[in-house]
Order: structure tokens, then sequence, then C-alpha cells
């Protein structure tokens, strides 16, 4: 070793440290965004069950001042190249927040769903630059997986809850259309319990339950505020399983003790081999 760092040029030396450096700079700066995006998601998560009920009062209003303040510090923050992309949260962030106090019920909810949905779509496109820089291919693959599966999950419930809007609405077929969305919707739960952690996959039992109550009932039988308080529910445990998985898969602690155990078990002698 020592000889070859005599027959090494000092120069590509230097490259090679100030790459390395800046490979370590990227993912820590991808890391810090990460965790900021989070905290940031839940405000607004916060935010929309606090105060649907009083918009307009002080403490509404303040936590919003502090969501706008926090979407200017990342964007104050993040790198050059990023910054139109936080540039476009910030300027969406603050069209919600300043519609938000005049808003009914259902528009207050809808805003919400499409601001959380801009920053989950952010996030995840941070996490997979994040993933990218470990190298680590089995890593992205596996995320890819639960990103797809998640995302899938999440627009059923969306139809669900359109569903839902057509039965309060009295449209015709609306509660064939719940119950169709329903079966639908646990189809993907199924799948994505398969990747979650157990405490989650409980979760989705209690859930899977009350959809069961509402594929085995007639019209007219489940009012639709149960409804909407069941997608709300669900909508809580999607957030915090995703919450969970970039947790998981920026603790470079946790990846490595995964990955172990993963090589370990690849590396038991199958049922065959031991007959």
């Amino acid at each position: 070793m020592s000889l070859l760092r005599a027959i090494t040029p000092t120069w590509l030396m230097q490259i090679g440290k100030s790459m390395s450096s800046t490979k370590e700079t990227r993912r820590e700066q991808y890391r810090s965004q990460i965790n900021s995006l989070r905290s940031l998601l839940w405000m607004v998560h916060e935010h929309n069950t606090r105060y649907v009920r009083c918009p307009q009062s002080p403490q509404a209003s303040k936590a919003r001042d502090e969501i706008r303040e926090f979407c200017e510090e990342m964007q104050t923050s993040c790198s050059n190249a990023q910054r139109p992309l936080f540039r476009v949260l910030t300027a969406r962030m603050e069209q919600a927040l300043s519609a938000l106090p005049n808003q009914t019920k259902p528009s207050w909810y809808a805003i919400h769903h499409r601001t959380s949905d801009h920053l989950i779509y952010i996030i995840d496109e941070i996490a997979r630059s994040y993933i990218a820089e470990s190298k680590h291919d089995a890593m992205y693959e596996e995320y890819q997986a639960f990103w797809q599966t998640w995302i899938d999950t999440k627009e059923s419930q969306l139809r669900f809850e359109q569903a839902t809007t057509r039965l309060i609405e009295g449209k015709m077929a609306s509660w064939q259309s719940v119950s169709l969305q329903s079966r639908i919707l646990q189809k993907r739960m199924h799948q994505l319990s398969l990747i979650a952690s157990s405490e989650v996959s409980l979760a989705f039992d209690r859930i899977d339950n009350r959809f069961d109550s509402i594929v085995q009932s007639k019209e007219g039988e489940v009012p639709p505020s149960t409804l909407i308080k069941i997608s709300q529910d669900l909508s809580v445990i999607l957030l915090h399983l995703f919450d969970q998985e970039l947790t998981i898969r920026t603790d470079d602690a946790l990846v490595e003790k995964l990955h172990k155990a993963k090589s370990t078990l690849h590396a038991l002698p199958s049922p065959r081999q031991t007959a």
C-alpha cells in the first residue's frame, strides 16, 4: 500500500479525497433535507387535524407562520442546483396557507391533501438521490418496490374517498363504487403489509376489519362519517409507514444491520441441503 501511495501522483490522490468528501457532503445534505421535509410533512398534518374547526384562530395563524418560516429556511440552505425545487415548494406552500383560512371543510381537506402529496414527491426525489449516492443497488431496488406499493395504496385510498364523496352527494350506484374501492384498497393494503413492520401491520389489521364491515354491509348501513373516519385513520397509518421507511433508509447503522441480517440469512443452507 505504501508503494502504491509513493507512485500515485499527488494531484490524483487529492482529487480522490475531494470526490469522496464531496460525496459525503452531498449525502449529509440529502439526509438533513429529508429529515427537515419529514418534519414539515408532520407540521402540515398537525395543522390539518388541529385547526380544521378554527382556521382563523390565532393559534392556526401562528402555525401557518411557522410553516412559512420553515420553508424559507430550507430554501435558503439548499444548494444552487436545488434552488428551483425549493422555490416552487415555498411558493406552493404559501399559496395553500394563504387560501386555507376561508375554505369550507371539504376544500380545506383537499388543499391539505394536494400540499402533502407535493411534499411527499419531493421527499421521494431527494431520498432517491441519497440512496443513489450510497451505491447500494439492492437498497435502491427495495426502496423502489416499497414506494411503488405505497403510492399505489395512496391512489386507491383517493379513489375510495372519491367514491365516498359521490355517496354523500347521492349519486347513482355510489354505494357499489364504495364497496368496490374498499375491496381494491384492501388488496393494496395486504400487499403493503408484506413489506411493513409488525407494528404497522397490526394497525393495517384493524383497518382491514373495518373495510370488511363495509364490504359485507348493504347500502345505508354504514354512515358516510364512518367512511371518512376510516380513510383518515388509514392516511395517518400510511404517513407513519412512509416516515418509518425514510428513517430506516437514512440511518447508516440500521442499513448496515439490515444488510448483515440479509447476508446471514442468504448464507444459511436451504432445507434441501440439510436434508
